[in-house]
């Protein structure tokens, strides 16, 4: 199948098996990152701090959270305290529900500190301390998760 290029003109048949390795190259780039998070994954490595940022950043929260990541309220407030580990298939309904790869995840993505922005005098209590990030999960917590779902 030749397939079409710009402007309707179809493609030869060297053109159109280039754009089929590049797909194939891109679909294998992606098949291996997601590998590689399932990995970080099973190993704990997802950072809850990074699951907070990903639902502030798309102003995220309340039971349809839960919900829409296949857990139950409070769940998701318990992934974020680092209290509960999502299961795989949740990670990738959170990264879905949040428009991030599950790459996301497995990244820290530093804090921003209103106190050091303008952002400060937007807020009456600007110049109050931050809660400290939690970033990571204790091992029993992830294994109770990763136990469950080796398991037959």
């Amino acid at each position: 199948m030749a397939g079409w290029g710009k402007a309707g003109v179809r493609l030869t048949p060297s053109q159109a098996a280039w754009r089929a390795s590049q797909r194939r190259e891109r679909r294998a780039a992606r098949d291996a990152e997601l590998e590689a998070v399932h990995r970080a994954w099973r190993e704990g490595r997802v950072i809850p701090d990074s699951i907070t940022t990903a639902l502030n950043l798309h102003g995220l929260y309340g039971p349809q959270v839960d919900e829409a990541c296949g857990a139950r309220e409070p769940d998701v407030d318990k992934w974020e305290a680092g209290e509960l580990y999502p299961t795989w298939e949740q990670l990738l309904l959170l990264a879905e529900l949040c428009g991030v790869t599950p790459r996301f995840f497995v990244v820290s993505h530093g804090r921003l500190d209103p106190r050091t922005t303008s952002l400060r005098f937007h807020h009456p209590d600007g110049n109050q301390p931050l809660a400290e990030p939690v970033l990571f999960y204790r091992r029993d917590v992830v294994e109770e998760t990763v136990g469950r779902e080796a398991a037959p």
